[in-house]
């Protein structure tokens, strides 16, 4: 314990007790502990600056921070570029090969409209939210309907058995909804889709999904005035790639 007698050692009369004294003493050392803290929070603040500003000032740590930034770079532009050929490929099928990217897009955007669904509490917490899911997963249905092709679904060994109940409600969605049944009509009814979506948050599934089907209703709605989108994704191939105009029949 610090002497504060002055030297007068034993010879001084001892303090008087009060009864706030020992409250008093506990409430310095809690002040006082807490200003060694700050003191030494800020100084380990200002050291981190320290040791960061010298790193980036050494030539070797820069230039190795830029040689992974590039390399960072490089990665994602390949993993574009790869997607962006996978994507190619298959609108260079037309219809039908769209027609293949529209369904995973309702067999995506049926998940996350069942994911939001099963949050009950959300029902309570964001009720807008909730029912939006429950638009999402419809509609993802619906364009799981419109989209599925039943040939290849005849061939599935499980789901296949589902072929009859698939049919018969993808005739009842193309008898009611005839004009989902045209290009054009199912790429307006996509950007709606997607524009429901995308407006409900920013980087999520929500917005991501949305992305996707305005992505898709683009495509549509191009082919639909014979435009082949496949010539303006890559403009060093050959711009004389013929559309396939076959009729839409998925």
């Amino acid at each position: 314990m610090l002497d504060l007698s002055g030297g007068r050692g034993a010879t001084s009369p001892p303090a008087k007790a009060g009864p706030y004294s020992g409250g008093g003493g506990a409430h310095r050392e809690a002040a006082g502990g807490a200003v060694g803290s700050d003191g030494s929070g800020a100084g380990g603040g200002g050291f981190g600056a320290s040791v960061a500003a010298a790193a980036m000032n050494n030539p070797h740590v820069r230039d190795a921070a830029y040689e992974q930034a590039n390399q960072g770079f490089s990665v994602v532009r390949q993993g574009a570029s790869q997607a962006v050929s996978e994507l190619r490929k298959y609108v260079q099928e037309g219809p039908a090969g769209v027609s293949i990217l529209c369904f995973l897009g309702g067999l995506a955007t049926t998940i996350v409209g069942i994911l939001g669904l099963l949050n009950i509490s959300s029902s309570l917490t964001s009720p807008f939210q909730y029912v939006l899911n429950a638009y999402l997963t419809l509609f993802g249905v619906v364009t799981v309907l419109l989209e599925a092709d039943m040939e290849s679904f005849g061939r599935m060994k499980v789901l296949g058995k589902l072929k009859p109940f698939v049919e018969k409600y993808q005739m009842e969605v193309f008898n009611r909804a005839k004009v989902l049944t045209e290009l054009r009509g199912r790429g307006f009814y996509y950007v709606f889709l997607g524009s429901l979506a995308v407006t409900q948050c920013m980087f999520c599934l929500d917005f991501v999904i949305g992305l996707w089907n305005v992505l898709m209703g683009a495509l549509c709605l191009m082919m639909s005035f014979g435009i082949n989108p496949a010539n303006h994704m890559n403009p060093n191939q050959d711009q004389s790639i013929p559309l396939h105009t076959a009729p839409y029949n998925p």
